[in-house]
């Protein structure tokens, strides 16, 4: 589902348009999201929250990696972007590619890691548990990948893939990190 094209776009949804989505009411309702860690707990004394917090950090969380991106590639020197922009999240990726473009491919590999990331972690929250099957696996290079929400990771299928020591579960960053270095490979050759 979340492929990037030539253009640099990632296929169905940028990763804004998923944290947008999210942003709605819909998905901030309490309840929205289903959690199977949570399972049996105590007996509540107070009402449980008015608004899904999983999305709230997620969101919080997102906006808060772009704007510390954009803050610490301002430190170098970069020319101003051009014309107003975007507003909201979508303009904030913008000028966040506007700032690595001109600080190198260190900079541009780690923000296309990350707005993977973000639309990943943003269509798994939303229940698209077929989001991380276009990834190979990064020990075996099979299309064996598929998500457990119990552990927050992907897990490669392929029974020959537990070789030497790398694990069978990965996170979406040490994903997007393999992701980031095999695109910069393709680049250098």
């Amino acid at each position: 589902m979340i492929e990037p094209s030539e253009t640099g776009s990632w296929g169905v949804q940028e990763p804004a348009d998923l944290l947008d989505e999210l942003d709605s009411e819909d998905w901030k309702r309490a309840g929205s999201t289903a959690d199977p860690s949570t399972g049996r707990s105590g007996t509540r004394v107070h009402s449980p929250a008015p608004a899904n917090n999983t999305v709230l950090d997620h969101l919080s969380a997102c906006d808060g990696e772009v704007a510390s991106f954009i803050a610490a590639a301002r430190q170098a020197p970069v020319p101003p972007p051009a014309g107003p922009g975007q507003p909201g999240r979508a303009g904030a990726y913008e000028r966040a590619r506007v700032q690595a473009e001109h600080l190198g491919m260190d900079w541009q590999a780690y923000l296309e890691a990350m707005e993977w990331r973000h639309a990943v972690s943003s269509a798994l929250l939303m229940g698209d548990k077929d989001a991380i099957r276009p990834e190979p696996c990064p020990a075996c290079r099979t299309w064996g990948l598929v998500w457990v929400t119990t552990h927050k990771a992907a897990m490669c299928v392929n029974r020959y893939c537990a070789v030497g020591e790398r694990p069978r579960m990965w996170t979406l960053a040490q994903l997007a990190a393999e992701r980031a270095e095999r695109r910069l490979q393709q680049v250098a050759n």
